[in-house]
């Protein structure tokens, strides 16, 4: 999927910033591994911890604080905050829970910013192990990105 999300973004000149937390860098790596990444991903930032989140892409921390980092508001913040900081046409972000435990496992957060708008969406992925949900959430954003471009 990623191969056609790239060849999407190549054909329409447009550029793919990633701001990533459950996903831990897997949406990021399945796209490098394909060649002519360099032309649409300027870069992206793993921001794991509600800090990172707050650190490096500038999250409200009340936010946070408010909504819980798997959030429709911080998710938002996310995808435009990396969108912004790395002069993307496009930032996306994917914030979730994806086990082994916890009474929300499988719950993921998703996020769109572009210039017609910014875009969120909430998939369940329970029932799935740690690395089943993150291979489905990078699964569900690759289509989605395509879709929404």
């Amino acid at each position: 999927m990623t191969d056609k999300l790239i060849k999407l973004l190549k054909s329409k000149k447009l550029t793919l910033a990633v701001a990533e937390s459950c996903t831990g860098g897997a949406l990021m790596a399945s796209i490098v591994k394909v060649p002519g990444a360099s032309e649409i991903l300027p870069g992206g930032v793993v921001a794991y911890s509600d800090e990172a989140k707050i650190k490096l892409l500038g999250v409200n921390k009340e936010i946070i604080k408010i909504y819980g980092a798997v959030s429709r508001e911080v998710a938002i913040e996310m995808a435009m905050e990396v969108k912004t900081r790395f002069g993307a046409d496009i930032g996306v972000a994917v914030t979730g829970f994806a086990g082994p435990s916890g009474d929300r496992i499988g719950e993921v957060r998703f996020a769109i910013s572009i210039n017609n708008g910014v875009f969120h969406a909430t998939k369940n992925f329970s029932g799935k192990t740690r690395c089943e949900v993150i291979d489905a959430s990078v699964e569900f954003l690759a289509e989605w990105i395509c879709e929404k471009i």
